[in-house]
């Protein structure tokens, strides 16, 4: 079965609406641009783990090169989001519960060999 494609607007759709439903708490005192940043971290979380998760085996060291510099770009964007959505106001006045529940479903991209 393929993976879903995180560029459509499907994806994208379902996404925001689960992140709705498991962070509600934050969703509901958010800011207008602290949602924004939430939800901009949410992508940069679902396209950093595309790229870190893309197999290299075998890939022509051109096109490695590229996800290698696509992979580093992406990651650099969401440390930058992460740490905004880490000291905004929403998520600094939030329970220490529900931002952990943050911090541990977005906070850390899961590599391959991490199971």
């Amino acid at each position: 079965m393929d993976s879903p494609d995180p560029c459509s607007p499907a994806f994208k759709h379902v996404l925001l609406r689960d992140a709705r439903i498991d962070f509600a708490e934050f969703y509901r005192t958010a800011t207008p641009a602290d949602e924004v940043l939430m939800d901009g971290l949410l992508f940069a979380y679902a396209a950093l783990t595309v790229a870190i998760n893309s197999p290299r085996a075998g890939v022509a060291p051109a096109i490695l090169r590229e996800l290698e510099r696509a992979t580093n770009a992406s990651e650099q964007y969401f440390t930058g989001l992460r740490q905004q959505v880490r000291c905004c106001d929403t998520f600094v006045m939030l329970m220490r519960a529900e931002r952990a529940q943050i911090e541990k479903a977005v906070f850390v991209v899961r590599h391959p060999s991490s199971g």
